[in-house]
């Protein structure tokens, strides 16, 4: 069935809107605001504490732009079948729900509000509320799960306690033990190897019984894990021992985008640089998530067609251009011509300045840093699109003869890009 795409909707905010659905089972604006570097973590935490009194005084860029984004992604969200969900949200260290606190101010303008405070879930998902209501066990740990995302010890341990007694057989006691324990590691710092092994093995735990929640508990590990790693030069023996892949975890993509490229000569490196295409996609900063592709093409194009065509990265846009060029190798090699290179991932950069031609004035042309033949024809098809760009004939076509000698399937595309008969 074809879905109709809310007109108004940026493409970048669209696939950031089905990432989350693909991670989390649910699109959330407030993470949408943090994911794209409108709402920085650190901001959403003092607003969690009360420090912040109202969310809207911290978001980063226009006001009538951000609520025209979070209008378009709540209409796309609504156009493939989810549901909406009203979400309030106290602050953190408050038995609110108990005690009648104030709910936080998110925006004194109420459609605003509305909008961030909005949650979007599958509709054979929404839970029918009138069968949890007396239900004191889902109480127990809908409260386990609140006091944990606040990080509040205390509470925690209550109303653990409380569910052991009322149900002792529960099969998440254990998982919620070691959730509290996790609480214990904050302000502790411990060897970063064995925070590491922690902190990786309590994630899938976290994010299974907090769901989208679980941000709020395990970022200020990571982050803190990260501050211990400091500047630790990358190791390919290790990759998971640099600050940028503790980062990565808490989501803190400007962050991860910063201690990659303080890293010398970080292209070398693929886990760098799949981390610096996703924190770049993130924030949507679609022609330096391009480069890292760009790089990780060039220097493994195994490992970037296996990305690409199993989909283990969230970037859908990037996706949809791998398979056109794809596609290409069919459609534009010569039948009996067995003795020509066929199109492999590293051919995908060069592939895509002829896809889309405007590119080249923002992907520079030396952008490659060694001499392989697929960096070689990157270089000659930059070249190609300034001549033609400039209306040098000789030098373009002395540059076609170069790309139809080194890589005939990428000629053709060339030819067909430029509708040229000839």
């Amino acid at each position: 069935m074809t879905i109709a795409v809310t007109p108004t909707l940026d493409t970048a905010v669209q696939v950031q809107v089905d990432a989350q659905l693909l991670e989390q089972g649910a699109f959330a604006p407030l993470e949408l605001l943090i994911d794209s570097g409108r709402l920085i973590h650190g901001d959403y935490e003092g607003w969690r504490r009360k420090e912040i009194s109202c969310l809207d005084e911290v978001l980063m860029g226009s006001k009538e732009k951000i609520r025209a984004q979070l209008e378009a992604a709540a209409g796309y969200a609504r156009d493939i079948g989810l549901v909406e969900q009203p979400q309030t949200f106290y602050a953190w260290d408050s038995a609110a729900t108990d005690n009648g606190d104030e709910p936080l101010r998110i925006s004194a303008d109420p459609h605003l509000h509305a909008l961030i405070a909005s949650r979007y879930v599958p509709a054979q998902t929404a839970p029918q509320m009138d069968l949890f209501f007396d239900n004191p066990v889902v109480a127990l740990t809908n409260g386990i799960v609140r006091a944990l995302s606040a990080r509040n010890i205390g509470e925690t341990q209550r109303q653990l306690d409380l569910l052991y007694a009322q149900a002792p057989n529960h099969a998440d006691l254990a998982a919620f033990d070691r959730l509290l324990a996790a609480l214990g590691h904050l302000d502790r710092p411990d060897d970063p190897r064995r925070e590491m092994d922690f902190l990786l093995d309590i994630t899938p735990t976290a994010k299974r019984l907090l769901g989208s929640q679980a941000r709020d508990l395990l970022a200020p590990l990571w982050r803190q894990l990260a501050n211990a790693l400091g500047n630790q030069a990358f190791s390919a023996a290790e990759p998971t021992l640099h600050r940028s892949f503790a980062l990565t975890q808490s989501q803190d993509w400007p962050g991860v985008a910063a201690s990659i490229r303080s890293e010398s000569q970080w292209w070398l490196h693929t886990p760098l640089c799949l981390a610096l295409a996703q924190s770049c996609f993130y924030q949507q900063q679609r022609i330096e998530a391009l480069k890292a592709w760009f790089h990780i093409c060039w220097r493994a194009p195994a490992e970037a067609a296996d990305l690409l065509d199993h989909r283990r990265q969230p970037d859908t846009g990037i996706t949809a251009l791998w398979q056109r060029f794809i596609d290409c190798d069919e459609d534009f090699s010569a039948p009996g011509a067995e003795s020509e290179p066929a199109l492999t991932a590293a051919d995908f950069p060069a592939w895509l300045l002829l896809h889309e031609p405007g590119l080249y004035l923002q992907l520079a042309a030396d952008l490659p840093t060694g001499s392989t033949p697929a960096e070689e024809n990157y270089r000659c098809v930059h070249r190609w699109i300034q001549a033609r760009r400039a209306s040098r004939h000789t030098e373009e076509m002395a540059l076609r003869k170069i790309l139809q000698a080194n890589h005939p399937v990428l000629f053709r595309y060339l030819k067909h890009s430029v509708r040229d008969p000839g």
